[in-house]
């Protein structure tokens, strides 16, 4: 009798779309709960050790101020250019995947992607050549 009731569709459709998606959400949340309590500080270091979670270097405050300021944007170009080649290769890797009969075709979607890169291309060589835009001020 409970074999039947447990093989059951209703029983089968209650379990698929409310029990076990309810039973893993609180599971992972047990989970986050637990990582978050294995992670956290200590009460009496992190009253002993003010800087320790701090984002200075080594947890050491800087002794001319405040050390954190903005960041200088000297490879922003060379990001920009990486950002645009790097997709460009590998979509070249997997046209080359493609069959015989395809090349044509999917040399020619290649190509437009290719033409769509290339504005971004030309924004990445400019910036990564303005020097004065890496000054920090």
């Amino acid at each position: 009798m409970v074999l039947e009731l447990l093989y059951s569709g209703e029983v089968r459709a209650l379990l698929s779309v409310a029990i076990i998606p309810v039973a893993a959400f609180l599971l992972f949340v047990a989970l986050v709960y637990a990582l978050y309590l294995l992670t956290s500080p200590r009460q009496d270091v992190a009253q002993l050790e003010k800087y320790k979670l701090e984002r200075y270097e080594a947890g050491n405050p800087g002794a001319k101020g405040d050390p954190r300021r903005a960041v200088s944007m000297q490879y922003f170009g060379y990001l920009v250019l990486f950002l645009a080649v790097e997709p460009a290769l590998v979509i070249f890797a997997l046209t080359l995947l493609a069959s015989s009969e395809l090349y044509v075709r999917v040399f020619g979607i290649y190509f437009i992607i290719l033409a769509i890169f290339i504005p971004f291309l030309i924004y990445g060589v400019r910036e990564s050549r303005r020097v004065e835009s890496w000054a920090l001020e």
